[in-house]
């Protein structure tokens, strides 16, 4: 029988510094044709008819889940896409779990025009653009085509525009990822009583602070690369993320508890540097932005067909699934509360999203 190598004990064994060689093997060089070491690239997508082919434009690319990931997977689609469509004349290589970087240092990095693209959440933009919260607030979309549908509309549309003009990253499209649900360590929450004093990791967003502040637990910003850690020495008692994060990070290991809460839809994007935009031509422009319309449709279509799945794995893994009140979790929920309903721009977009205020 095989045996495997849980991720506690592979982290005592190799310490940091495998992931401290492979950060120093990385490089990346600003402009459009920035080319980071190809040691560290995992996108062998756009391999095949288009290897002996010299690239006029290499683009890096990173995101900071594993490369099992649907959002490797999708990641490494837009890059054959890109490939196909510009007959090997454009590359796009892609890092994944985060050797560039947290998804913070790389929305930095785009600003700058430091790094080309990036798989960069929607509630990392509410850190520049308050009305960027309106796409992830909780309890706003009933299912995934109703996500796709807001984000493709005058919410989503809005939200990017606002977005290229604050921090000059251009959202190429939105990717719409799975329900959200809460994972714990040491409790089921089966009320939103239960949630009181929780110690819960977050991504580094004031949207998803304000979110579980009112649902009364202490929000605590982890990069995601140190979210494990975390969690296992209990600087952190929960974590909230979509099932299929939860299982490629291995977090199974330490969490006893997965409460469904189904409380947010997350919506990420494929985000280019717009100073890395304007230097392509206006077809290489174009090639970018129908290769991630349609990756994002191949992402939508991975996250519908591995919802059942991501969940079957967690219980197959020794996960308690418990069916948390939903209703006492929403009755929480003041959307007047968000910086992005303060302004007349965010209230029309929540109004055009059907949020009541």
């Amino acid at each position: 029988m095989k045996q495997y190598i849980n991720r506690r004990d592979f982290l005592k064994a190799a310490g940091v510094t495998a992931a401290a060689a492979a950060l120093a093997g990385c490089g990346v060089t600003s402009g459009s044709t920035a080319t980071a070491s190809s040691t560290a690239a995992s996108s062998t997508a756009a391999a095949g008819k288009y290897d002996d082919v010299k690239a006029d434009v290499t683009l890096t690319m990173s995101h900071q889940m594993a490369a099992s990931h649907s959002i490797n997977k999708t990641a490494e689609e837009f890059a054959r896409l890109v490939a196909e469509k510009s007959e090997g004349k454009m590359k796009v290589d892609v890092y994944s779990a985060a050797t560039l970087g947290t998804e913070t240092e790389n929305l930095q990095a785009l600003t700058n025009g430091t790094l080309d693209l990036a798989v960069i959440a929607a509630e990392f933009y509410a850190n520049y653009v308050d009305e960027a919260g309106c796409l992830c607030l909780p309890f706003v979309y009933s299912s995934y085509d109703d996500c796709a549908e807001k984000l493709a509309g005058e919410a989503g549309t809005t939200v990017a525009q606002m977005i290229l003009d604050k921090t000059n990253v251009r959202i190429l499209d939105y990717y719409v990822l799975a329900f959200r649900q809460i994972f714990t360590t040491d409790k089921p929450l089966n009320t939103v009583d239960d949630m009181s004093g929780l110690i819960i990791r977050i991504p580094d967003s004031s949207t998803y602070k304000e979110t579980f502040t009112q649902l009364g637990a202490a929000p605590t910003p982890v990069a995601w690369g140190e979210t494990y850690t975390a969690l296992d020495t209990g600087l952190v008692s929960a974590v909230e993320n979509i099932p299929e994060s939860i299982m490629s990070a291995s977090m199974q290991e330490v969490c006893k508890y997965v409460n469904v809460s189904n409380h947010i839809i997350g919506p990420t994007t494929i985000s280019v540097s717009e100073q890395v935009f304007q230097k392509l031509t206006e077809e290489q422009q174009n090639i970018l932005t129908e290769a991630a319309k349609e990756a994002c449709e191949f992402g939508l279509n991975a996250t519908k067909d591995g919802s059942d799945a991501n969940f079957d794995a967690l219980k197959g893994a020794g996960l308690e699934v418990v069916d948390t009140d939903v209703d006492s979790l929403k009755a929480k929920i003041n959307y007047n509360a968000y910086a992005c309903a303060k302004t007349d721009v965010g209230k029309q977009i929540l109004t055009s999203m059907g949020v009541a205020l």
